[in-house]
């Protein structure tokens, strides 16, 4: 009796070893360092009012030729981020010229910290949002979660849709077998309503928004 406990505490020793050494390899295999130093400098080092800088990329997205769209549109997603996170959610976010321990961060959870979110045009004309995350404690992590949009510009009503295209956990694909699951834990439709500019559709993935909707905050007098 006495060896059978003896090997099934071994046993138990023995998974947990290879659990954790699991876990370490696996979050060494997705290590991805988002620093400042990605961030669009022309958006959040700007001494110019972020305000009139969207106002001016909306007139460039509506006027330039279709070549530069992708460019204008890329600068109007960052301001647009910018902008929401500090009206939305930490309105002291400001990782480049903040002295303040609260400016460095989007939001500070005791499991992980999200520091950077960072909005490119790619080459194959879709939106890649990357979303920087951290763990100081133990065990530490770094990594990056990066999202794939299709994207359509309508000029003619000024709207644009971004559609979920895939998922990656640095250069590992999410199955959208797994993020429909967590998906399905979430009330939808409340997390939908509290969307106030466009339409959020979390069935099909897809946001639509069209510039008119965020006149009202931009141009307060109008």
């Amino acid at each position: 009796m006495f060896k059978l406990i003896k090997r099934l505490i071994i046993l138990i020793v023995i998974l947990l070893v290879l659990a954790f050494g699991g876990i370490i390899i696996f979050l060494n295999s997705v290590k991805v360092d988002i620093t400042e130093a990605d961030l669009p400098q022309d958006v959040y080092d700007s001494s110019g009012n972020l305000e009139t800088m969207m106002e001016n990329k909306m007139i460039s997205i509506a006027t330039s030729d279709e070549a530069d769209t992708n460019s204008h549109f890329e600068d109007f997603l960052n301001m647009m981020i910018f902008t929401t996170i500090r009206d939305n959610i930490n309105p002291d976010y400001d990782p480049l010229n903040g002295d303040s321990e609260e400016s460095e961060y989007i939001v500070e959870h005791k499991q992980f910290t999200l520091d950077y979110i960072i909005a490119e045009m790619t080459e194959d004309d879709q939106v890649n949002l990357t979303v920087s995350i951290k763990r100081n404690s133990f065990p530490e992590a770094i990594t990056a979660i990066y999202f794939y949009f299709d994207m359509e510009v309508n000029r003619a009503s000024m709207t644009f849709i971004l559609t979920l295209d895939k998922v990656y956990l640095d250069d590992k694909e999410i199955s959208q077998r797994i993020y429909d699951y967590f998906v399905s834990f979430a009330d939808k439709d409340q997390i939908e309503s509290q969307v106030d500019k466009g339409t959020l559709d979390l069935d099909n993935y897809t946001y639509e928004v069209s510039f008119a909707d965020l006149l009202p905050d931009l141009f307060p007098d109008l």
